[in-house]
Parts: C-alpha cells; structure tokens; sequence
C-alpha cells in the first residue's frame, strides 16, 4: 500500500512540475510578444530603449533555456522508462537461469541466451545511468539560466518603463 501512495504523490509532482514549466515559458513568451508589439523603434544609446531591447533579448534566451529544459526533461523519461524497463527485464532472467519461454512473444530462451542477453544489460546500463546523470545535470544548469535570465530581463523591462521621467 505505501508504495502506491508514493507512486501517486510522485505523479502529482511531476505533473504540477510539468505545469509549472509550461506556464513560466507560456507567460515569457507572452509578455515577449506585449513587449515586442508595444516597442517603438529608436536609435541605440545610453537610453531605456536600448535597456528595454536588452531586457527583451534576456527573456527570449530564457525561452529557450525553457524549451531546452522541457526537452531535455522529455528526454529524461525515455531514458528513466529504459532504466525500469532493463531492471525488469533482468531481474526476469536472473530469476530463470535455466531457461524458460516468454509468455508474451513466445520467444524461447537458453541459457546460453540469458547469459548473452545479461551481458549486454550489464554493459548497457552504465551507459544508460551515465546519460541520466548528464540529462539530469543539464536540467538544472537549463533551469538557473532560465530563471536569471528571465529575472535580469523583468528588472530590466521594469526599469527600462521607469526610467524615461528621470532622465529629463
């Protein structure tokens, strides 16, 4: 029983995560399109309509360290969905040294087979945890650069509105 609740709690977590991501680049690219569409050609300088094109140039990069992260996040679940599925497969063949017949695909398999078959798990799943890690780190470098950039990027939208009176 307590393993069901914290298959429940894990995908309630992962759902509002996956919300979450959604929402901070639905509501970046949203106000990218405010700011672009009320933005006022003007020549470059010391001025806050440079400010303001900066600012909107940090929050596009934060799009797309956004998209990256719900990318590499999607990629994530492949790789975890193949960790489970070789940990299944594997503990079926340790648990049939001798042999048996695969119920689903009516596949019969040796000894010998099982033996081969545990050799490629065992040389594939270094590999396969080696790429979580990566993924995993990248998500989060993904996730820092996101939210700096989009966080520089609305002081600088910010200041770039508050600006214009004060420098008269």
């Amino acid at each position: 029983m307590p393993e069901k609740r914290s298959i429940i709690a894990f995908e309630y977590y992962r759902e509002g995560e996956q919300r979450f991501e959604y929402f901070i680049t639905g509501i970046s690219m949203a106000l990218c399109a405010y700011v672009g569409q009320t933005l006022q050609a003007q020549k470059f300088g010391l001025n806050p309509y440079t400010l303001e094109v900066l600012s909107l140039a940090l929050v596009v990069t934060s799009i797309i360290f956004g998209f990256k992260r719900i990318e590499v996040g999607i990629s994530l679940k492949s790789l975890n969905h193949q960790m489970l599925h070789i940990g299944e497969v594997r503990g079926v063949l340790v648990s049939n040294p001798q042999g048996f017949i695969n119920q689903l695909s009516g596949e019969v398999l040796t000894p010998d087979e099982i033996k081969k078959r545990m050799a490629t798990i065992n040389k594939d799943l270094p590999n396969i945890e080696k790429n979580i890690k990566t993924a995993q780190d990248k998500i989060l470098k993904y996730y820092q650069w996101r939210n700096w950039l989009l966080l520089c990027g609305f002081i600088g939208l910010f200041a770039s509105k508050i600006l214009p009176p004060y420098l008269h």
